[in-house]
């Protein structure tokens, strides 16, 4: 059985698309997010709608973009509420598609792995999430590289006093890249989200 044919958990009786992860396959950064929302279910693909746009423009910052990144959920079929709400899937639903995720994490073997919210840090870490940590590398359990934690783009949607915030842990990240000697591009305009 492969990844988009998954039956491991409940959710794959309501999806419309496993949205498996993505992108270069020898990647030195990884985007870790929750779980596929309703138009990432409907596209099969990570981050569409307004947070994929924010996404887009917090790769851009980065000097970073979609082909170059490995891009995979924690969970990655969506979880919802009788199919109107997105909703925070489950330890069960988690556990579930680990799985895929140590396969992403073994064949891609990024350096960093950003994760962009606390489901997805706490899935790649085995930690609890605190916000202290935001924006600062945190060692992978096995020694293959690390985490850098920040808040998830679709946060910055509802909480838009974060910009500032958010602007900084990127230059974190661009920070922490060239200290891994990952490549990255030009910074792609100015910080156009405040």
């Amino acid at each position: 059985m492969g990844e988009a044919d998954c039956t491991r958990c409940a959710l794959h009786a309501s999806r419309t698309h496993v949205v498996v992860g993505r992108g270069a396959p020898d990647a030195k950064v990884m985007f870790l997010g929750e779980a596929p929302g309703r138009q990432e279910d409907k596209l099969g693909l990570g981050f569409q709608g307004a947070a994929g746009r924010m996404f887009d423009a917090i790769l851009g910052y980065s000097g970073l973009s979609r082909e170059k990144i490995w891009l995979a959920n924690a969970v990655r079929c969506r979880p919802s509420i009788e199919g109107r709400r997105n909703r925070a899937p489950t330890a069960e639903e988690i556990s579930a598609c680990r799985h895929w995720l140590e396969r992403d994490l073994s064949q891609v073997r990024p350096e960093v792995v950003v994760t962009l919210g606390r489901i997805a840090y706490e899935s790649v870490t085995g930690l609890s999430w605190d916000a202290q940590r935001r924006a600062q590398p945190v060692p992978l359990a096995d020694g293959s590289g690390v985490a850098f934690p920040l808040y998830h783009p679709a946060y910055l949607i509802y909480r838009r006093d974060l910009m500032t915030v958010y602007r900084q842990d990127v230059e974190a990240l661009r920070a922490l890249l060239a200290a891994h000697q990952i490549p990255v591009g030009d910074i792609a305009g100015p910080w156009a989200m405040e």
